[in-house]
């Protein structure tokens, strides 16, 4: 069991919720309860947002130098606890516990290494060259943190998620209040365990658990400046609503129904391994999970065919088992809502092209969907237009590479895409016509922190997750200008000064 009481973490310590409801967080691979978490009230978030205010005071004065030097403290430890960490979070999430070491702890061990090599961009100030065209001066800009952000963090990779938003934030000086998915609320708590283990100053990073009701006072909270983000298109909208009725900052990252366009003289053996693992990778419960692959009609069954032999090598378990490949989505409404998805599929003319296998008996109560190939869709179909959240791959036919752009484009979606094929001229002037922040060519899920802004497209988001540009949303700047010229008559205003004297 992770925990009996999921609490709060406010101004550096656990405290209970005054919220009268309780909800159970159970374990995705067994159905079995983990632990209570109490729904929080507007009590619990203002309390939340005043502790970070206070610590704010302190933290935007610390040295850049000394947030870096506990951000890297932060990383040891968790590089000392991974085993820990990986067994806990495999656990709560239902992400098997090879990937929940590489995605959840490894990756959150490089963010709070990574993002550290950027702050070179957050000195201030930026002086620009002197102006001495016309008068004497300079310009500089200052960045400066927002305040209080609040970072709304998704179940899938939470600890990872949670260190997306809360690391940048806290770099650039701002202080945090987090609100978790209550389905899976430990990434968030150990997270702040390590940051407070670091030395991360009291109030600094802050938690907030329950459901809606609280997300909703803490994004309408008039002392929050910015808001982060990650969950579906329908409820980011929500949050941009009412973000935007106290004009804060928002940065979204969203819903994707990523495709991976394979071109006629693509690698087959480096191609369609790469889209079974982005389509299954977490139980496909990955924003940019590659949901589509469009394939040349004349290589069509062979891919199928292919793809059934790659995903039936799979194995689908308990997460915490070593052998498994594909652990749990992450609920039972989860679960039905994917089975209903292949169903309607299958009603609509698809057809189960391959199966994956499981670790012998699956657990009574687990929330389990076998990772599934599904070959004749077509875009009209509902399963190739919804975010699927689930591991399947489904495989559409095309006749022309301007049928497979036409195709990739047809969402209403676009966070990433994948292009593979041998002429790479070729396959990135492909990726250049997809409607989509990022494109991977012969690659899927690259990210890097200095490199990679990774912004969704459309309804896939709004801002940047990486990179200065994200830094530039958790940030104001301040222009200055200096006069360096002392004789008044070369100012603008001396253009009136023999009238004023």
């Amino acid at each position: 069991m992770i925990a009996v009481d999921v609490r709060n973490f406010v101004g550096g310590s656990w405290q209970p919720a005054e919220g009268e409801r309780t909800t159970v967080n159970f374990d995705p691979s067994t159905g079995k309860q983990l632990g209570l978490l109490a729904e929080s009230s507007a009590a619990d978030v203002d309390r939340a947002v005043g502790a970070a205010i206070e610590a704010g005071r302190e933290w935007r004065e610390t040295p850049l130098s000394q947030r870096i030097e506990l951000l890297h403290r932060a990383a040891d430890i968790v590089d000392r606890r991974a085993e820990e960490l990986t067994g806990l979070l495999a656990a709560d999430t239902g992400c098997a516990i090879r990937m929940s070491a590489a995605l959840q702890v490894a990756g959150t061990s490089m963010l709070l290494r990574e993002w550290p090599k950027l702050a070179p961009y957050l000195e201030r100030p930026e002086a620009a060259p002197i102006d001495a065209s016309a008068f004497l001066g300079q310009w500089e800009t200052h960045r400066l943190p927002l305040g209080v952000i609040a970072a709304l963090t998704p179940f899938n990779v939470p600890m990872y998620v949670v260190g997306q938003k809360a690391i940048p934030a806290l770099l650039a000086g701002n202080t945090v209040v987090v609100k978790p998915s209550p389905l899976a609320p430990a990434g968030p708590a150990l997270f702040a365990e390590v940051l407070a283990e670091a030395g991360l100053p009291a109030g600094a990073l802050n938690i907030v658990n329950g459901g809606a009701a609280p997300s909703q006072h803490l994004v309408a909270h008039p002392e929050v400046a910015g808001v982060s983000f990650t969950g579906s298109s329908a409820t980011g909208s929500k949050v941009m609503a009412t973000a935007s009725e106290t004009l804060k900052r928002v940065q979204l990252e969203l819903g994707g129904k990523s495709p991976a366009v394979i071109l006629e003289d693509a690698d087959f053996d480096l191609a369609l391994p790469g889209a079974v693992f982005g389509s299954v990778l977490h139980a496909g419960q990955i924003c940019v999970a590659t949901s589509r692959l469009i394939v040349p009609r004349g290589r069509y069954e062979e891919a199928c065919e292919r793809l059934a032999g790659l995903v039936g090598a799979l194995r689908a378990g308990p997460a915490t088992d070593p052998d498994t490949d594909v652990g749990p989505v992450v609920s039972a409404s989860s679960a039905k809502r994917v089975h209903d998805m292949i169903a309607r599929a299958q009603d609509q003319g698809a057809k189960i092209a391959g199966r994956a296998g499981t670790n012998g008996e699956l657990p009574d109560g687990g929330y389990y969907v076998v990772p599934t190939v599904l070959r004749d869709v077509t875009s009209e179909m509902d399963i190739a237009q919804e975010e699927t959240f689930g591991p399947v791959i489904t495989v559409l036919a095309a006749d022309s590479v301007d049928h497979a752009v036409e195709i990739a484009n047809s969402t209403r979606y676009g966070l990433a895409a994948s292009v593979w094929g041998s002429d790479l001229v070729a396959a990135r002037a492909v990726g250049e016509r997809i409607d989509s922040g990022t494109v991977w060519v012969n690659e899927y899920g690259m990210a890097h922190v200095r490199d990679s802004p990774m912004e969704g497209w459309k309804y896939s988001g709004v801002g940047a997750q990486y990179g200065t540009a994200a830094l530039d949303g958790l940030t104001r700047t301040k222009s200055f200008y200096t006069a360096l010229d002392p004789d008044p008559a070369r100012r603008p205003y001396g253009l009136l000064g023999a009238k004023w004297n």
